[in-house]
């Protein structure tokens, strides 16, 4: 009897203490979203007025573009189309500038106490979910000017938000980890993006892509999140399975290995800061 009371025992303290540093994680997680977040616009003119900036002059870009090269939107007229498009590419590039220096910005806490570094990288993500919503305020009113119905396909929503906020964090930790070590990596990271771009249906819809090179073209986890988002928003429609689950197992594949490589080379973190 005594032995099965102080096995129950065991467990009760081993979940409470799971308990206690899962709160402690994510109390941190949240006084550094909100950190990052009021410090971004700080001393700013313009301060929030950056989230709605950025997407909107690509948008106006794009759409210049299209007036010298004959780009394609499926029918859907194209700064609807392009904005559609920039919404969570805009989102994805700045969560993994962000994850970058994530590390380097908070060398003073890691060297005095100690926590899981992920948070950091999490957190830069998270706190870049706010201009993914002010950017998003712009995107219902154009699909409110353009008279697009919306339906139960809204439902896709949060999934497609999960997976955008998976591929950045998947990219944005390894480029934590990298980074820290050697800048270049952080430094590269703008020239990764941009050319990202052009292997990224943002401009273009996925259909204009020729159908023999379309599988491997689609192992670009944006690819899926992106037209999954047009699908949902403006065509009314659930997205095309294959580029979302597809997405989805290339996101798990980059975490499965940014994860364990970042994890093993925090053990080094304060050494090197």
């Amino acid at each position: 009897m005594s032995g099965t009371m102080s096995e129950s025992r065991g467990k009760y303290i081993n979940v409470s203490s799971t308990s206690r540093r899962f709160a402690r994680f994510f109390s941190l997680l949240s006084a550094l979203v909100v950190r990052d977040v009021t410090s971004r616009y700080r001393r700013s003119s313009l301060g929030m007025w950056w989230a709605f900036i950025q997407p909107v002059v690509l948008m106006l870009l794009f759409n210049m573009l299209r007036g010298f090269v004959n780009i394609p939107s499926d029918g859907v007229p194209y700064i609807l189309f392009s904005y559609t498009g920039l919404v969570p590419w805009t989102f994805f590039t700045n969560s993994v500038s962000a994850c970058g220096p994530s590390i380097i910005q908070n060398a003073e806490i890691i060297k005095k106490i100690s926590m899981p570094r992920e948070v950091f990288p999490l957190a830069a993500v998270f706190a870049t979910l706010f201009d993914f919503g002010m950017s998003a305020i712009i995107l219902a009113i154009l699909m409110f000017w353009y008279k697009v119905s919306v339906g139960l396909t809204l439902l896709w929503v949060p999934l497609l938000v999960i997976l955008t906020i998976g591929a950045s964090f998947a990219i944005g930790i390894l480029l934590a980890g990298l980074g820290t070590f050697r800048k270049d990596f952080i430094f590269a990271t703008p020239f990764l993006t941009q050319a990202w771009l052009f292997i990224t249906p943002v401009i273009y819809p996925l259909s204009s892509v020729p159908e023999k090179w379309r599988s491997i073209y689609m192992l670009n986890p944006m690819v899926g999140v992106i037209e999954g988002f047009r699908s949902v928003l403006i065509k009314g429609q659930s997205p095309e399975i294959k580029p979302l689950v597809l997405a989805m197992v290339m996101v798990i594949l980059i975490m499965s290995i940014s994860w364990p490589l970042f994890r093993k080379l925090s053990d080094y973190f304060a050494d090197v800061l």
